[in-house]
């Protein structure tokens, strides 16, 4: 068990370094959905690469990260402004660039670096302790009249420090937020910016006129249900009586996986793919599904990554905003644990072929035709691929990134059905995967003995 003790100085406003427009930035059609009107979380940890004190050669992470994001803020000025919502316009939001600033916390902390695992792997003890939270997001869904940012940066004993980041999801993704770090990290190196952040939301934003819908969504129609009668489990059980933990996936836990699967499927097949594949099924037997009940995977994927888009995509470099598709599949239950892994593999890896630039834009259209909904999730498990944002190598003076990611754990998690996928180094250097699981207590007992019924078993790392 971690002892934490810290000492939290009151927040400050960090505004941008220099005079920015103050104009109404537009939202795409990506953006301004329903979903992703919450703050995500994440954390950042930086060993001290020498034994000497970097503090005592007159260099401070709190100072040098904080004016760093000043910086940061002439060019990603938007994120220094406030969101507003136009009731006239089916309560669509804009972003007003104010350059009112994002909320900057300096703490100490009696906490060295290794007690968040060596490297730190989630979740993260403490976790709660290296973030800033001032109330946002109370109520649920309200994203308007607040900062968009809010960064900690807490000293450690051993001369490093930890980053805990919350931002507004309606205005940047976990890619921006990504590029946003390693921006502010360049800054902090006195480098200039290689590749500016570019808004251009109007990409990703669908016709004011309503044009035919030339293709199926099934990510916004409702899963049937099997049987009148029934309900999803996941919907019904409160979200205080969950049992939420992490699976990490070793080398070995890998090669049972692809022992099941055809050599010839392998070749063109992606480590999350099959791990999405194996949780998905596992998933979908503990939960205790009729056969016949079709039961749904909601990939969370991006656009610039799937089908023509891969090769030819409009969105700039730079482009740091929402650029996601939902890629569907729905077999029923029974089909999906009956047969061998072969089919559900074959399940998650085919939808990404159907993006097309006419797909991406029926499906703007769509959105702004039905007031840019949300996804039903009954029956649906959620998988996102938060990677990108803990495979990073950086360097920052006297220190080097040891580890970090999104955070999901504790009172940060938001949602019961989605898992996050994550890649980390194991103890001995290894590469890992990290998915993090919440489910009813019942149907975790289940799945923890699903996933231990492959030949090399899985750690659970973690019960919260």
């Amino acid at each position: 068990m971690v002892s934490f003790r810290a000492r939290k100085r009151k927040p400050e406003l960090v505004i941008p370094a220099l005079p920015t427009p103050h104009q109404y930035k537009s939202l795409s059609d990506i953006d301004d959905q329903h979903g992703p009107r919450f703050y995500p979380t994440g954390n950042e940890f930086f060993r001290a690469q020498h034994l000497s004190d970097p503090a005592g050669a007159g260099v401070d992470p709190v100072r040098i990260i904080r004016s760093a994001l000043a910086q940061a803020l002439v060019s990603y000025y938007p994120l220094a402004g406030r969101l507003i919502e136009l009731p006239a316009a089916g309560g669509k939001l804009l972003v007003d660039c104010t350059a009112e600033g994002v909320v900057f916390v300096e703490t100490n902390a009696n906490t060295w670096l290794e007690d968040f695992g060596q490297p730190p792997v989630q979740p993260f003890p403490c976790v709660e302790e290296l973030l800033c939270f001032d109330d946002i997001g109370e109520p649920e869904g309200t994203v308007t009249d607040k900062p968009l940012l809010f960064f900690q940066v807490t000293r450690l004993k051993d001369n490093g420090f930890a980053i805990g980041y919350r931002y507004c999801h309606s205005v940047v993704d976990s890619f921006g937020m990504s590029k946003l770090l390693d921006d502010v990290y360049r800054l902090a190196r006195g480098e200039a910016l290689t590749v500016p952040p570019v808004w251009e939301r109007e990409i990703l934003t669908g016709h004011a006129t309503p044009r035919p819908i030339g293709h199926k969504y099934a990510a916004y129609e409702a899963v049937p249900a099997a049987s009148a009668a029934s309900g999803d489990v996941m919907v019904t059980t409160p979200h205080d009586q969950m049992v939420f933990r992490h699976f990490r996936f070793r080398p070995r836990e890998m090669a049972a996986m692809r022992s099941k699967v055809p050599a010839s499927l392998l070749r063109s097949t992606t480590v999350y793919e099959l791990v999405t594949a194996v949780v998905w099924r596992c998933r979908t037997a503990a939960l205790g599904y009729l056969p016949h009940q079709p039961v749904r995977l909601l990939l969370i994927s991006s656009i610039a990554s799937c089908g023509s888009w891969k090769l030819d995509s409009p969105i700039p470099r730079g482009y740091y905003g929402n650029s996601v598709v939902p890629l569907t599949t729905e077999p029923t239950a029974g089909e999906l644990c009956g047969r061998p892994l072969r089919h559900a593999l074959e399940l998650v890896r085919k939808r990404k072929i159907e993006v097309t630039d006419n797909y991406v834009q029926s499906m703007l259209d769509l959105l702004v035709q039905r007031g840019r909904p949300f996804f039903p999730l009954d029956w649906t498990f959620v998988m996102s691929d938060t990677s990108g944002l803990s495979r990073r190598k950086v360097k920052l003076g006297h220190w080097e990134r040891a580890g970090g990611g999104i955070t999901t754990a504790g009172r940060v998690v938001r949602t019961s059905v989605q898992s996050y996928y994550d890649r980390c180094k194991g103890g001995g250097g290894e590469e890992c995967v990290v998915v993090s699981m919440c489910l009813p207590p019942v149907a975790m007992d289940k799945f923890e003995r699903q996933i231990n019924s492959w030949p090399k078993e899985p750690k659970v790392i973690s019960a919260l």
